[in-house]
C-alpha cells in the first residue's frame, strides 16, 4: 500500500472488521497504524464492534467522524 501510495494517486483505504479477532491492546495498535496511513490517504474503516469506538476516540481524536447506522 505504501508503494501504491508514493506512485499513484492516493486512492481511499476501505477497510471493513480488521480487527474483529484482536484484543483490545493489539486493535489499539491497529488503529494506530490506520491512523498513520490516514496521514497520506483517506482512511474508512467499517465496523459493528462498538466497544472500539473509545479507542478509536483515544487515538484519532477530534478529527475522527463517527456514522452509526
Amino acid at each position: 500500500l505504501e508503494l501504491h501510495l508514493a506512485q499513484g494517486h492516493a486512492l481511499p483505504f476501505i477497510a471493513d472488521d480488521l480487527f474483529i479477532n484482536y484484543d483490545d491492546r493489539r486493535a489499539q495498535a491497529g488503529l494506530q497504524a490506520l491512523a498513520q496511513l490516514s496521514e497520506q490517504t483517506q482512511v474508512i474503516f467499517l465496523c459493528h464492534h462498538d466497544h472500539l469506538l473509545p479507542a478509536a476516540r483515544a487515538v484519532f481524536g477530534a478529527g475522527l467522524n463517527v456514522v452509526q447506522l
